[in-house]
């Protein structure tokens, strides 16, 4: 007997489609929050930047930046987990 096709949907235990929460972190500058909701907004054309949230460290030499984006497929979380990965600006993803 043969095993039904897996589907690559139930490779998760993330529901797709769904609202994700991304949390990134770098040196506290001009222009971060904004190349960050840019990127997210490359991988979420839906993407609302009211759902920033910011948080900056006790010293105020880093920031902490939450996103939401809107998730239809696991290739997007990915490319967009490489995305912030690849941003110089930052210095850690979660």
């Amino acid at each position: 007997m043969t095993a039904p096709p897996a589907d690559p949907r139930r490779d998760t235990l993330i529901d797709y489609p769904c609202a994700f929460p991304i949390k990134v972190m770098g040196a506290r500058q001009d222009g971060f929050v904004h190349a960050m909701t840019e990127l997210a907004r490359q991988h979420d054309p839906g993407f609302d930047a009211a759902t920033v949230e910011l948080r900056e460290s006790s010293g105020g030499k880093y920031l902490s930046v939450t996103i939401e984006v809107y998730l239809e497929t696991r290739e997007q979380i990915n490319a967009l987990y490489a995305a912030f990965n690849a941003a110089p600006e930052i210095k850690l993803v979660y």
